[in-house]
């Protein structure tokens, strides 16, 4: 059995993570060398992951002991198969059911706010209404919330901004951004410990099957920076 028929690509980060198991998952007999286009159309074709072969092409570039780079392609090396493996061990799976969208928002994710602390920061390329809900159902007022987006929802039009209102005049501290970049697109939630990535954007869980995956202090480390920086650059709401 291959390392990446353990483990679900939508909730792997950083993003040559993705690319190892692409990697790894079109590897057989006849050809063990793809391209970042060949990887790229995989993970867009394949599996519904939208991405760019830029994006892959640079996630390659930065770990050059994961693979091995030919005129003919990307191989993937021992190392990017050891850290396909460390990723797997590091995780801690909440497995979401479809067709269970009440369960997901009000006992899975009670689960996962109720032990944030401090500040908390929360990534989702589309948000509406019902993402200002999950905070309000699943949090208390001592938290700091940030939300980190590209898309807001907005039906109809002023919506998200009355309810936001409302919310921070119950006391509920929460700011939103949004981030113009094809760059986001990754879902995660983190406070100042731990670090969550969601397979399904948070007012959406619960309608089809999706994880989220508690991942290790490194990761969290380096999507911090990565928040933070994206963040700075965010028109804010």
């Amino acid at each position: 059995m291959k390392i990446s028929d353990t483990l679900d690509p939508h909730i792997l980060s950083p993003i040559k993570l993705k690319a190892f198991w692409a990697l790894d998952k079109m590897e057989n007999e006849s050809n063990d060398r793809y391209t970042a286009a060949n990887v790229a159309l995989f993970l867009v074709e394949k599996q519904d992951i939208n991405i760019s072969r830029q994006a892959i092409q640079s996630a390659l570039k930065s770990d050059k002991t994961a693979t091995h780079r030919s005129t003919k392609g990307y191989k993937l090396m021992e190392n990017g198969r050891k850290q396909l493996r460390d990723s797997n061990q590091k995780q801690e799976v909440v497995m979401i059911e479809a067709g269970k969208p009440f369960s997901a928002k009000n006992i899975i994710l009670k689960d996962i706010f109720t032990k944030l602390k401090g500040e908390v920061l929360i990534c989702d390329p589309y948000i509406d209404i019902h993402t200002l809900d999950v905070i309000f159902k699943n949090s208390d007022k001592k938290s700091f919330f940030k939300i980190l987006t590209k898309n807001i929802i907005d039906k109809p039009s002023g919506t998200f901004t009355r309810h936001l209102i409302d919310l921070r005049s119950e006391g509920y501290k929460v700011e939103t951004g949004v981030y113009s970049s094809s760059d986001l697109h990754d879902r995660y939630i983190m406070d100042d410990q731990t670090f969550w990535l969601s397979g399904n954007s948070l007012n959406h869980l619960g309608n089809k099957e999706s994880f989220i995956v508690r991942l290790g202090e490194d990761i969290r480390q380096g999507m911090l920076a990565t928040f933070n920086n994206r963040w700075k650059v965010a028109t804010k709401i």
